[in-house]
């Protein structure tokens, strides 16, 4: 029987459906109550025995692993490390845009043992690396892409973790962005020198153009090897009602996650411009549920197909894997073209 498991599982996150035949794993003591409610055998395992976790996926004859236990930037190379080893493919849903070198770095080693490297298969990347293919059809040559992600409800704790670990990439001091194919401070448009200014994005959702600020996000990697544009600048907006989407309180004062209501009442939406050498302009926006909500489904509907049999060996993003119209399997997600 093929078998996924899900390291992580009981980390704050709608769980993917029992029914892909999972095995819960995690460090910590909340596996097994998390197992008995999926009806699903468990393993509980620490990283830092390689060995240890070579054998928990032999063992348990596991065929994909899908990790959700942040910060990434501890649990990453470890289980891919295991992975390759025991031929199992790995995904993740990190949000930490150091991660995805590190599983650059074991792709022909992935490849050599016939695994897939998969990371970033809910969230972000799989929600900006769709639209940006989406609308780099509509660009003949495209140079250019400025996308941005609209936020909407609070955060859990381990988002804002990952959300730190991205900040400290450039000494947590301005936001990156790909220009000329490598990673570089965000240089004012005025001075030429570092500092951050807005974008304004309209998002097609009845309030017009508004101003995005740039952040880091892991989409500048992985929409570069998506789709080989050598600019790319990442944005996000924080809705008025997502007032708690970047708290600067304590992460210890923050709940583990919002409730099933807050991320119903609190839809994303994603919007991109995509520029050519003549300056021609190709705009989409994606209209799609909570983050959290399609993070759980998204990689749930990722594990299933690369069980089925859908992978690539090496380092793949769900858009190149999958294609661009990956996100509107995912119920509530539209990709919408807006003409200028």
């Amino acid at each position: 029987m093929s078998r996924l498991m899900i390291y992580g599982a009981s980390a704050n996150k709608p769980k993917p459906s029992a029914s892909l035949s999972s095995s819960p794993a995690g460090h910590g003591p909340s596996s097994p109550p998390l197992a008995a409610s999926l009806a699903a055998a468990y393993r509980v395992f620490e990283l830092d025995d390689p060995s240890m976790v070579v054998s928990a996926l032999k063992e348990a004859e596991i065929k994909v692993l899908l990790n959700c236990a942040g910060p990434f930037a501890l649990t990453v190379a470890p289980l891919i490390a295991a992975c390759i080893e025991a031929g199992v493919h790995y995904l993740d849903v990190s949000a930490e845009l150091e991660t995805y070198q590190l599983a650059a770095d074991r792709s022909d080693d992935a490849r050599a043992a016939d695994v897939m490297l998969l990371p970033g298969c809910g969230g972000s990347v799989a929600m900006l690396g769709c639209l940006a293919g989406h609308a780099l059809r509509r660009v003949k040559n495209p140079t250019h892409i400025d996308i941005a992600l609209r936020v909407a409800g609070p955060m859990s704790r381990g988002s804002i973790v990952s959300a730190a670990q991205g900040s400290m990439m450039n000494g947590g001091a301005v936001a990156l962005q790909r220009r000329g194919g490598g990673l570089v401070p965000w240089l004012s448009e005025k001075t030429g020198e570092e500092g951050e200014a807005s974008g304004q994005f309209d998002f097609d959702d009845g309030e017009g153009v508004v101003p995005c600020f740039p952040v880091t996000l892991p989409d500048l990697f992985t929409i570069w090897k998506s789709t080989g544009v050598a600019n790319i600048r990442t944005y996000a907006c924080v809705t008025a009602s997502g007032n708690m989407a970047f708290p600067e309180d304590s992460n210890n004062m923050l709940p583990d996650g919002p409730s099933a209501e807050e991320r119903e009442a609190n839809p994303y939406h994603a919007a991109v411009v995509v520029t050519g050498p003549d300056g021609s302009v190709g705009r989409a926006v994606l209209h799609t549920v909570n983050g959290y909500t399609f993070t759980a489904m998204a990689s749930a509907q990722a594990a299933r197909r690369v069980l089925e049999g859908e992978f690539s060996a090496g380092l793949q993003m769900p858009a190149m894997l999958f294609g661009n119209e990956f996100v509107e399997t995912i119920a509530g997600s539209r990709l919408v073209d807006l003409h200028t």
